[in-house]
C-alpha cells in the first residue's frame, strides 16, 4: 500500500523512501581467506562480534565472486539467519523479482551495481582494492566515486580509504576494501622469519601450470596454511581500524567481513583457487550493526504476506 501510494504520489524511486538512507555500510572482503584460517587466527578486534558463519562463495576467484557481491549476493549460508541466508532476508538488493522478506537495502531495478545504487541515493562511495582485477577490470570500480588500485598494503588502504570518508561531512557512505594479505603468497607488513619456500610454491605462474587433476597422493602445505592465519591476524587489526572510525562518527553502520573465495593448500594436490573444490569455496562471514541495535526480523512484503496466507 505504501509503495502503490508514494507512486500515485509521484514519487518514482520509492526505494529512496523506503530504505536505510541513514545508516552507513562498510563491506570488507580479505582476499583467498579461507574459513578454517579465519577460525583459527587470533582476532580481538572481530572476536567479540561474534563467529564468522561458514558461508558459501559466489565464485572461485576475485573476479566473479566480487561481481556478485556488487549484485548483492554476500556469501551463502544454509542456517535459518535472515542477513546471512538471503532466501530469509537480504542485506541489499537490486530489484527484479518478488520476495517474502524486504532487504534492508533496496534498490531500483536496473540499477547497475550496489555502489552505484547507494551513489545514487547521495552517498559517498569509496572503495580500494588490492588485487590486479581491480586495476584491470573497470566493472569492479563502477559506481565509486573515489577508487584506489593499491596492491597488497593494508595499511596504506586504510590511510587513503580514512582519507575520503574523513571529508563526508554528514553525508552517509558505503565504503569497500579488498584485503591482500590473506591472498598468496601469505604475507603481511612486518612479517618476521618468512619462509620464502612458500613464496616459491605459491608463484602464480607456478600454480598456472599446476595439472589442476585432483590426485590421491595431497600433502597438505602446513606452512603456507600457518602464513594464511598469521595474515588473517594481521587484517583484524586493520578492520579493527576502521571500526574504530566508523563508531567515532557516531551513526547506525552495517559491516560485512567476508571472504570472496577460499584457498587449497594442497588438497588432493592442488593448490591455490580458480577451480571448484570445498576449501575454495567455503569461507568466513561476518554482519554486525555498530552504533545501533541489531537490525529487527524482516518484515514481510505484500508478496510474502499474499503467500503465507495461501499456505495456511
Amino acid at each position: 500500500m505504501i509503495r502503490r501510494l508514494l507512486r500515485a504520489l509521484g514519487v518514482r524511486r520509492v526505494e529512496q523512501v523506503l530504505g536505510a538512507a541513514d545508516e552507513d555500510f562498510l563491506l570488507v572482503t580479505w582476499d583467498s581467506c579461507r574459513l578454517d584460517a579465519f577460525h583459527q587466527a587470533r582476532k580481538p578486534r572481530l572476536d567479540p562480534f561474534g563467529p564468522a558463519r561458514p558461508g558459501w562463495a559466489m565464485g572461485t576467484y576475485t573476479l566473479p565472486a566480487h561481481m556478485a557481491l556488487f549484485q548483492g549476493f554476500l556469501p551463502h549460508v544454509f542456517g535459518p539467519e535472515p542477513l546471512y541466508n538471503r532466501y530469509r532476508q537480504q542485506l541489499w538488493r537490486i530489484s527484479h523479482r518478488n520476495l517474502f522478506a524486504r532487504p534492508v537495502v533496496t534498490f531500483p531495478s536496473r540499477t547497475r551495481n550496489v555502489a552505484a545504487g547507494f551513489r545514487d541515493r547521495g552517498y559517498l562511495t569509496a572503495g580500494t582494492g588490492a588485487m590486479d582485477w581491480f586495476r584491470d577490470c573497470p566493472a569492479l570500480r563502477d559506481g565509486f566515486a573515489a577508487f584506489w588500485h593499491s596492491g597488497t598494503a593494508a595499511r596504506r588502504q586504510n590511510d587513503w580509504l580514512l582519507g575520503h570518508l574523513g571529508r563526508a561531512g554528514g553525508r552517509p557512505v558505503f565504503a569497500f576494501v579488498n584485503y591482500g594479505e590473506t591472498h598468496s603468497p601469505f604475507r603481511h607488513e612486518g612479517m618476521a622469519d618468512a619462509d620464502p619456500g612458500v613464496e616459491e610454491r605459491f608463484k602464480r605462474r607456478r600454480l598456472n601450470n599446476q595439472a589442476g587433476v585432483r590426485r590421491d597422493d595431497w600433502t597438505f602445505d602446513r606452512d603456507a596454511y600457518l602464513r594464511q592465519v598469521a595474515c588473517a591476524e594481521y587484517l583484524d587489526a586493520r578492520t579493527g581500524e576502521l571500526l574504530d572510525f566508523f563508531r567515532a562518527r557516531g551513526r547506525p553502520t552495517t559491516v560485512v567481513v567476508c571472504a570472496d573465495h577460499g584457498e587449497c593448500f594442497g588438497e588432493h594436490g592442488l593448490y591455490g583457487h580458480a577451480f571448484h573444490h570445498e576449501r575454495v569455496m567455503e569461507v568466513p562471514l561476518l554482519i554486525f550493526r555498530l552504533n545501533a541495535p541489531p537490525h529487527p526480523a524482516p518484515t514481510l512484503t505484500e508478496f510474502g504476506e499474499q503467500h503465507a496466507g495461501a499456505a495456511d
